[in-house]
């Protein structure tokens, strides 16, 4: 399969070149990493504007005197643009694409930026199903406390950052070293030419672009690939999928995890639990058997354990001490949208998680468990796209097993278009978990499920909304109710 766009990212003016262009304009500007690219081009004195239907008049994303269109449209591309960028999500029939084509301007993917920018730095890619961002922005701290000043390109923002580093997941850094949260999804990574990477993991998903776990496989072969024979990679050390994309690499391969019992093959990077309270862990990293810090987590969950040791792998190979290392990820707060604590009203606590594949979905509920042992936990859930709901029916069944109270959104349907005959439903994936014995709620819409919860609430609950959607609107009408309640 060949990588997909136009152009390819060697292609692109030398983007950061003298005389080379300032001025861009970026089409859906509030997705997660167009916002993080707007935020690297501010940073370095880039003129900007930009265009989302999901923003409200007058937003400028934290970026000041920056123009953002509210709608698409031609006008909004204005002569003298050096360059457009657009999401993945926006097809060539858009208005200011086809304005950019008439007037002569080079238009590029937010992946074929990414790649041509790479390329004036050592570059280090964060790939896998799973964990991208949380590694990613785990990374982004001890590099920056390391002060190495890196250049940060991440799908979403580290909490409790309020000095300002990283703007809306991006991060305009004067250091050699250029980060960046590589997705697979139309192989978009293979754009990037890291000479570091990680690789979390490697699951069934993207069914729009990869039919076969064949084809995802492939696609990370390819990644893996493009590390220089001088280069390091840091994969996951009991995904049978992700040891073998990476047994033709030419560089140097180390594998993390915890301490598999039984096996001689043990990962390089290994995690000796000490403890944990409330799902939080504390424990040693160890480093060829050699113990090199302790390490408290702020983040809960055990999967979180397996991103800071894929983490303090990365920054070891970029000459950042253990000590450190350690120090960093302590210290580090998680991001938004993951596991992010809202707060508690009327002693309900209300969590919201970006979560959308049945194993994500898994460790996430799991982490809540023990975060708040004894209590209801209850979860809105909505399914994320049509085709990886159909795909994994049955997975995400059991993946949201672990709730005393469920309601299913209606499917947030990305880049799908509007649903066709035969398409699967939220009803669906609802008949799938009943068959497996689990009472779930016949509410769908916003409207039922924001009166369902103020019905069945009660004092001592957990309520977590989890997808990658718009489902955290759920918790906040939640939140707004209960305010405008207390008030009245």
């Amino acid at each position: 399969m060949a990588v997909q766009g136009n152009p390819r990212s060697n292609e692109l003016p030398d983007l950061l070149s003298e005389g080379g262009p300032r001025r861009a304009h970026l089409v859906g500007i509030a997705g997660a990493g167009m916002r993080a690219m707007a935020g690297v081009l501010y940073g370095w004195g880039w003129k900007l504007s930009g265009s989302d239907s999901g923003v409200t008049s007058g937003e400028t994303l934290g970026l000041p005197g920056v123009k953002v269109s509210t709608s698409h449209a031609a006008e909004n591309v204005a002569e003298g643009t050096d360059l457009v960028i657009h999401s993945d999500a926006l097809g060539g029939d858009n208005e200011e694409l086809q304005r950019a084509a008439k007037l002569g301007i080079p238009v590029a993917t937010y992946f074929q930026v990414a790649g041509c920018l790479m390329r004036w730095f050592n570059g280090i890619a964060v790939a896998g199903t799973h964990g991208k961002s949380t590694t990613t922005a785990m990374a982004a701290r001890v590099l920056i406390d390391a002060g190495l000043d890196p250049t940060v390109l991440c799908g979403a923002h580290e909490l409790g950052n309020t000095d300002g580093e990283i703007a809306g997941g991006g991060r305009s850094g004067g250091g050699k070293l250029m980060l960046v949260e590589a997705c697979e999804y139309r192989q978009n990574f293979l754009h990037l030419q890291p000479r570091c990477a990680a690789i979390l993991g490697i699951e069934a998903d993207h069914f729009d672009c990869y039919e076969k776990m064949d084809d995802i496989r492939r696609a990370f072969e390819l990644f893996a690939a493009s590390v220089p024979s001088d280069g390091f990679l840091i994969v996951k050390h009991d995904c049978f999928s992700t040891r073998s994309v990476v047994s033709e690499a030419t560089c140097k391969v180390e594998t993390f995890g915890f301490k598999v019992s039984g096996s001689v093959t043990q990962p390089d990077w290994m995690a000796r639990l000490i403890d944990s309270q409330l799902g939080r862990y504390r424990f040693e990293i160890l480093h060829c058997g050699i113990g090199i810090g302790e390490i408290a987590l702020k983040l809960p969950g055990r999967h979180n354990v397996l991103n800071a040791l894929a983490t303090a792998a990365l920054a070891f190979h970029q000459g950042v001490d253990a000590e450190r290392i350690a120090s960093s990820l302590s210290e580090f707060r998680g991001l938004n949208r993951r596991l992010e604590l809202l707060g508690t009203w009327h002693g309900v606590t209300i969590l919201d998680d970006y979560a959308h594949h049945p194993t994500e979905v898994a460790v996430t509920l799991q982490a809540i468990r023990e975060m708040y042992p004894g209590r209801r936990l209850c979860c809105v859930f909505q399914p994320h796209q049509a085709s990886r709901t159909a795909r994994l029916l049955d997975e995400l069944a059991e993946g949201l097993e672990n709730v005393d109270c469920l309601v299913l959104a209606e499917i947030f349907r990305a880049r799908e278009g509007p649903p066709r005959p035969g398409q699967v439903t939220a009803e669906d994936l609802a008949d799938a978990i009943r068959r497996r014995g689990q009472y779930v709620s016949d509410s769908r819409s916003a409207n039922e499920i924001h009166k369902e919860l103020i019905n069945n609430l009660r004092p001592g609950d957990v309520l977590v909304t989890i997808g990658a959607g718009d489902i955290r609107r759920i918790a906040n009408g939640y939140i707004h109710w209960i305010r405008e309640d207390r008030a009245a």
